[in-house]
């Protein structure tokens, strides 16, 4: 899979959550000077508070997403979804 195929589904500023397919569920957010997309793996739990700790800047649990592994993103050599990265949620 391909980042062009994360599925956008809620949308805050300058991120979103979604879906890979039917099961994989992600955390986009844009970076850099041109608003490069890159993901990060979260649990379905995860996806359905997004109203509620996107919200809260400087949180815990924002910060420790931002933090796992980047599993794919836009940037040259990073575009296909890196299975390898993807934990049981």
């Amino acid at each position: 899979m391909r980042y062009n195929e994360y599925i956008r589904l809620k949308t805050d500023r300058y991120q979103s959550v979604g879906k890979f397919g039917d099961n994989i569920y992600a955390y986009e957010v844009l970076t850099g000077i041109t608003d490069t997309p890159e993901y990060h793996q979260i649990s379905k739990e995860e996806f359905e508070s997004f109203e509620i700790w996107s919200q809260e800047y400087n949180t815990e649990k924002l910060y420790e997403i931002i933090n796992r592994p980047v599993i794919c993103s836009g940037y040259l050599g990073r575009a296909e979804l890196n299975t390898s990265l993807l934990r049981d949620m």
